[in-house]
């Protein structure tokens, strides 16, 4: 039996709400959905990209497919303890995750350039049934996955660490039958993220230590929240009328992405935009690796769309003129 979830293909739409928002939303969910065991989590996500940051710069683009590598703990890391490794891609507008589970000690080894299989074997989970999952054939394919990610767009530094302090919803299952009510879909989740903050990982320590005093940026007001809705169909109608209700709207917000927005706004960014001419032949290498990683990444979403097309029938349709007999090219 499986220890966590390993594989997501699901919609995942981002709403900002202020503090009666979310209260709102709270009271809607009641009787439906509930926090799951988990309860309150502090949820730390370390986001890697290149030098040049070209992943978050493609991603804020909005193309048609992106992809993004990052290490994500829940709760404060500790050596022995499981954190994910993650590649998150996004295909018109489905959400696709993987991603394997592997003690924090481990995980920094793998990232490290030591070989996936050989790093949890180094340092193995405490939990027997964890470990030995971290290890298995379909735990190895997503680590292959992984390795293909890193060696594809290499090399790969640590960019921008992400906490904030997320409480789940989960269906309410019912006590006899172990189903979750007939309006409520089976994997809905609801998440509302609070306490976002940063920390630019290109201006402080690539490895943050648990006791590190180091403050974070905070990227939203204290009255607001992140709320997330995910889910692989449509929403059920009485989650749509709860939305209108407290008049939530869909909005796009990347926390990697904001993030680096703010980074790239700071003023010391600013005046180092200002760079003598002298430094002008260092920002065109910039630009043209970007350029080179948008078109990679270009390239790849082609292939993945022809190759999810492929499998549909072509359709012919004879021309008006065409008559009975008549062979259609």
């Amino acid at each position: 039996m499986a220890t966590f979830t390993d594989v997501f293909e699901r919609k995942e739409v981002k709403y900002r709400l202020s503090a009666r928002q979310a209260e709102e939303m709270r009271r809607a969910l009641a009787g439906r959905l509930a926090p799951d065991e988990y309860g309150r989590t502090s949820v730390r996500s370390l986001y890697l990209d290149t030098p040049e940051r070209a992943l978050i710069e493609r991603s804020l683009d909005k193309p048609l497919y992106k992809e993004k590598l990052r290490l994500r703990s829940y709760g404060a890391p500790t050596g022995d303890g499981l954190v994910f490794i993650e590649i998150k891609k996004k295909f018109k507008g489905i959400v696709y995750k993987r991603r394997v589970g592997c003690s924090y000690a481990a995980a920094r080894a793998y990232l490290g350039g030591v070989p996936y299989e050989e790093a949890c074997a180094r340092f193995p989970l405490v939990d027997p049934m964890a470990a030995a999952e971290s290890c298995a054939p379909r735990s190895l394919q997503i680590a292959a996955e992984i390795d293909r990610f890193m060696t594809w767009h290499a090399p790969l530094v640590p960019s921008m660490l992400i906490r904030c302090e997320r409480v789940a919803y989960v269906p309410v299952l019912d006590a006899l039958s172990g189903q979750p009510p007939a309006d409520v879909p089976s994997d809905l989740r609801i998440t509302f993220d609070e306490c976002v903050a940063y920390r630019d990982l290109f201006a402080a320590p690539a490895v943050p230590t648990s006791g590190s005093a180091r403050a974070l940026s905070a990227l939203l007001r204290a009255d607001e929240s992140v709320m997330e809705i995910k889910a692989s169909g449509s929403f059920p109608l009485w989650l749509v009328a709860a939305l209108d209700a407290c008049r939530a709207y869909p909005t796009s917000f990347s926390k990697y992405g904001a993030a680096y927005r703010a980074c790239m706004s700071a003023p010391a960014v600013a005046s180092a935009i200002a760079q003598p001419t002298a430094e002008v032949s260092a920002t065109a290498r910039v630009d043209a690796r970007a350029a080179h990683a948008h078109a990679v990444a270009d390239q790849k979403a082609g292939c993945l769309a022809v190759t999810l097309l492929a499998g549909r029938p072509r359709r012919f349709r004879a021309t008006t003129s065409a008559k009975k007999g008549d062979c259609c090219a």
